[in-house]
């Protein structure tokens, strides 16, 4: 019994720091991002990307553009079993947000967004959404890459 205890609460103390490290802004406090160890363990799993087949056929997709009205906001709802997602900004000056159920949103920046060298986004979320507000007063468009 004397060894049971302490056993057991060094798996107690185990479980918190993971549960710390594995929180939504342990990656360095932006909640719309997972830990670090979330960060390691997706980048180490294959990856789905998103698709057009998968967004195409909602609202202000055409094709593989997403035209986002003047001024405007579309959402997409991604697929489950996607987890990267990789758009570019071709028009207009758009907030770009990635939502799920759990983390909250991820904003994506002008670095992620650019045509040149566009960053993958990784979907660590059920029910992720793609969130798009054309802040311009010309459409905004996004291709999927």
């Amino acid at each position: 019994m004397k060894k049971v205890v302490p056993l057991l609460a060094l798996v107690v103390l185990v479980a918190g720091i993971v549960l710390v490290a594995l929180r939504p802004g342990s990656g360095g406090g932006d909640p719309g991002q997972p830990g670090g160890l979330v960060e390691l363990l997706g980048g180490a799993l294959p990856g789905v990307d998103v698709k057009v087949a998968d967004v195409g056929s909602q609202p202000c997709w055409q094709g593989e553009m997403l035209v986002v009205p003047a001024a405007g906001t579309c959402v997409t709802a991604l697929p489950e079993a996607a987890t990267r997602l990789t758009v570019c900004v071709t028009a207009g000056a758009p907030d770009v947000r990635v939502d799920g159920s759990s983390y909250g949103p991820q904003r994506l920046t002008a670095d992620q967004l650019s045509c040149g060298s566009p960053k993958v986004v990784r979907l660590y979320d059920e029910g992720s959404r793609l969130l798009v507000r054309c802040l311009a007063t010309t459409p905004c468009r996004l291709r999927l890459v």
